[in-house]
């Protein structure tokens, strides 16, 4: 078996940066831990220290997420433009 020696190896077949249009940029993330139920829980009870795994703990995360990236964009004064469900 052989390790990863950096952080590109480790991500080279995990992330995928595609750059559309110079004026957007689309990033997904794929974890596949955190496709099944367990994982889920493991990351909620083991990373994020609740006493049990729960959808409610989902809601505060995305809220400070979304909080954090339109304070970013007030201050560096960068347009944050809503789309409309498959416009592009």
């Amino acid at each position: 078996m052989t390790l990863p020696r950096t952080v590109a190896d480790v991500l080279s077949d995990h992330v995928v940066l595609e750059v559309q249009c110079i004026d957007r940029l689309y990033l997904n993330v794929y974890q596949p831990r955190l496709q099944y139920g367990g994982g889920i829980a493991g990351f909620f009870v083991g990373h994020r220290g609740a006493r049990f795994a729960s959808s409610v703990l989902m809601d505060p995360m995305t809220k400070t997420f979304v909080a954090s990236v339109h304070r970013f964009a007030r201050e560096r004064q960068v347009p944050v433009v809503a789309f409309a469900k498959g416009q592009r």
